[in-house]
């Protein structure tokens, strides 16, 4: 019973940050004590992204970074209030260190000794994971209980003579790639886009041969993240492919739907102005209200005056929101000056045409003048 009751942050059923429902029909993997599982239904407690540890971050957190297996955990007991706290500790046979050192020939890494209604970091026998660890009570804890101890491949990379921790990660990262357990190549992928910087993205863009179209999507996300805009016309021709993904998601059915919104996301992170052509065409005319806001919002950040046309033509995009994100980014533009004429979202929201119109005359006479004189103005 208690088995079935904790599941992998991975396999969540939850509402996400940008708006569309997961749920899961996948048989569960265990790790974290997200959804509980109860014979009336169930219930979703709110996590972080899938995917979205930042590696750099939480290896600098950590005294200890080991991969390896579960080899003793006890077994948590549902609590009997949430106010009941207590750790078990489970001993992990480590295969490689990326940091840190060993006093032995194994781990003792805590973990929650009581399953609650709100999330638990559990691990069980036989788990193999990525541990991020530092030191507590005489053994080690996670230093991030939703990332701290991530799936990962037990293949072994090369050990770079230069003993940097992050490119023995990378390398060990890229043996996995050739895992043939799919899901940890996956994961692989994801953990290398997630390290935010690598010596080489070769073994990533050579999975770009590969038929199978979901990993091409992970592989894309991955060199997004990496700063590597050359997918770029690739993602354009999958968005253009792809229809209308659904609200609700059911994976593992939908995983593609999935990367198709994951995508999204990483297309309003870019910062590079040479992504501009590309922005710009999504802004305009792309095929989903999501990625048309997501490309709005990169070309907000990006605040080039070259966005000024795809700003104006997107005042009348049919999601009022994005047509109020394009007034913003006109505004940017043009810097400070008279704003008694600027709706404030409800506003807006409710007479999208009315505004659109009011704010393509501000610009005509007077918001592309202030912007062509603050560019003007800027030092060479």
């Amino acid at each position: 019973m208690l088995e079935n009751m904790v599941l992998s942050y991975r396999l969540l059923s939850t509402v996400r940050s940008d708006g569309y429902n997961v749920r899961m029909d996948a048989k569960p993997c265990c790790s974290l004590a997200l959804l509980i599982c109860l014979s009336a239904g169930a219930f979703a407690y709110p996590v972080p992204r899938p995917g979205t540890e930042d590696i750099p971050k939480i290896m600098a957190a950590s005294a200890l970074v080991c991969k390896g297996e579960v080899v003793e955990a006890p077994t948590p007991k549902a609590s009997p209030s949430p106010a009941v706290i207590s750790d078990l500790t489970a001993s992990v046979r480590p295969d490689r260190c990326f940091k840190g050192s060993l006093d032995g020939s194994s781990i003792p890494v805590l973990f929650d000794g009581f399953i609650t209604m709100g999330p638990s970091f559990v691990i069980h026998k036989g788990d193999y994971r990525l541990f991020f660890l530092k030191p507590q009570n005489g053994a080690y804890a996670v230093v991030d209980r939703w990332f701290g101890a991530l799936p990962v491949s037990r293949e072994l990379g090369p050990v770079p003579a230069s003993g940097d921790e992050m490119y023995a990660l990378e390398q060990d990262l890229k043996a996995g790639l050739q895992d043939s357990n799919q899901e940890l190549v996956l994961d692989s992928i994801q953990m290398l886009g997630d390290m935010k910087h690598i010596r080489s993205t070769s073994e990533l863009t050579a999975l770009l041969d590969n038929s199978d179209l979901l990993v091409k999507t992970y592989v894309w996300q991955a060199l997004l993240r990496l700063k590597d805009d050359s997918v770029l016309p690739a993602v354009s021709e999958f968005f253009e492919s792809q229809p209308e993904p659904p609200r609700e998601l059911f994976l593992p059915r939908d995983r593609l739907f999935e990367m198709q919104y994951e995508l999204m996301r990483e297309i309003g992170m870019i910062r590079d102005p040479e992504a501009l052509p590309f922005l710009e065409r999504f802004a305009v005319n792309g095929k989903t209200s999501g990625l048309r806001m997501n490309a709005l919002q990169a070309l907000r950040n990006i605040s080039s005056p070259h966005s000024a046309p795809a700003f104006l033509k997107a005042l009348d995009d049919a999601n009022p929101d994005n047509g109020f994100s394009a007034m913003q980014g006109l505004l940017s533009l043009a810097g400070p000056g008279r704003t008694d004429w600027v709706p404030s979202w409800k506003q807006f929201d409710e007479a999208p045409a009315l505004y659109a119109a009011k704010c393509r005359e501000w610009w005509r006479t007077e918001g592309q003048q202030r912007m062509l004189s603050k560019d003007s103005a800027r030092p060479l």
